[in-house]
């Protein structure tokens, strides 16, 4: 299969691809699922004993498996493998050879003291994508250093600018570089692979989780480099729309409202009934209005105030406004948007049963994901892709596992349907 063109069809936009997968905790696996979902064919590479890390991160679902570890490792199939044993590193190159894709996410160096160096991958499959993830790179003063979402935060000054103004610095409420770090590692590979198309030949993606959360940082690089302005915490301002902020309402709830345009500004000076607004020589303007934002942002609070959330959100969108409520997660999950969508899908564990989740965030007109989603016990599918990507008999694989080599997963009878 690997060199040939996935074929277009039901199994999805990436039918056909064949992915390796030794990515553990978040960036790796949270890229590897997406291109499971989108019909990559996904085996996750777990080192024996135990597997993935995040399979015992939390006891939220019950056993074996965590609620954490199933958000990220749907569309995948999972294969127990004995990594330290020369046995086990002569079942993985194998697997290269017969790969599109080796996704990786250890520490630089490690992929190369385990024999699988670039020069030999290359050997081993020409045509092969190597995609590694890291918290620094591949090389620099700190390619070495451990890293994990909330360092990263740190580091890259998302955390600095985070937070109320009077206040300390604050990590967001999601871990927003891994999960942004995975998306840059899809597009990385996405683009090898269309890459290969053309030139035949594989390459190394480098994704850096530094580096992509830099990339969130809006103007704050440049304004230091050329202006000398160091940006710092705001709160729920925002630097450049004015007025761009949460308002408390008579109810103790928050509506986010941002009226940046004049046209917008003017919109809103009309649902508030106060039409003369614009006329103000404070506000006449984008420039006046970010001149004068305090007296804009306490006007807008006084009339927040005089009602509640629900009645502000409803003025305010019937004039067509950018403007919301600051949801609950239950009032998130409730939302008829989302319900409409679909978006939140169960995930079949075989031991566990349903777990919802969010679904994958992109459609296809050609290539619906599929209905069923599922993500897998610990060395679930170890026979069938020795079978599949190996041409294993029974015979061979009985004896891999006998060796402890490769592990598999429950048997049938344990398993829900």
């Amino acid at each position: 299969m690997t060199g040939t063109a996935p074929e277009p069809g039901p199994g999805g936009a990436l039918a056909g691809i064949r992915v390796l997968d030794l990515t553990r905790y978040v960036a790796g696996p949270h890229a590897t699922q997406i291109m499971g979902d989108f019909g990559a064919d996904v085996v996750k590479v777990e080192s024996l004993p135990g597997g993935d890390g995040t399979r015992y991160a939390d006891t939220n679902a019950g056993a074996p498996d965590s609620m954490f570890w199933m958000t990220i490792n749907r569309s995948k199939r999972s294969l127990a493998l004995d990594l330290r044993s020369p046995e086990g590193l002569e079942v993985l190159t194998e697997l290269v050879k017969s790969a599109d894709v080796l996704i990786e996410n250890f520490r630089p160096g490690v992929l190369e003291k385990m024999g699988f160096a670039w020069p030999r991958l290359q050997t081993l499959n020409p045509r092969l994508i190597l995609a590694r993830v890291s918290g620094f790179g591949q090389d620099g003063p700190w390619a070495g250093r451990a890293s994990y979402d909330p360092v990263i935060q740190a580091l890259s000054g998302i955390m600095e600018l985070t937070g109320q103004p009077d206040g300390p610095p604050t990590v967001c409420g999601t871990i927003i570089t891994d999960y942004l770090t995975a998306l840059h590692a899809v597009i990385g590979v996405v683009t090898a692979l269309q890459a290969r198309e053309r030139s035949g030949k594989g390459q190394w993606v480098d994704v850096s989780m530094l580096d992509g959360a830099t990339s969130l940082l809006m103007t704050a690089i440049p304004e230091y480099l050329m202006l000398g302005r160091q940006r710092t915490r705001r709160g729920n301002k925002n630097p450049i729309s004015v007025p761009s902020h949460s308002f408390e309402c008579s109810d103790g709830r928050y509506v986010h409202l941002t009226a940046w345009t004049d046209g917008e500004f003017a919109k809103l000076s009309t649902a508030m009934a106060m039409p003369d607004l614009p006329r103000d020589p404070r506000f006449v303007d984008v420039a006046s209005r970010r001149a004068n934002d305090r007296a804009i942002e306490t006007i807008v609070a006084g009339w927040m105030l005089q009602r509640d959330s629900v009645a502000a959100e409803d003025i305010l969108l019937a004039h067509g406004l950018p403007a919301a409520r600051v949801a609950t997660i239950a009032e998130m999950v409730d939302s008829p948007q989302m319900k409409h969508r679909g978006h939140i899908r169960d995930v079949e564990h075989p031991l566990q049963g349903k777990i919802p989740v969010a679904g994958p965030a992109i459609r296809f007109s050609e290539h619906p994901i599929p209905e069923r989603l599922e993500t897998p016990v610990l060395g679930q599918h170890s026979a069938e892709v020795l079978r599949d990507w190996l041409g294993l008999d029974d015979a061979a694989i009985d004896a891999l596992s006998a060796a402890g080599t490769v592990e598999t997963g429950p048997p049938e009878s344990a398993r829900t349907t």
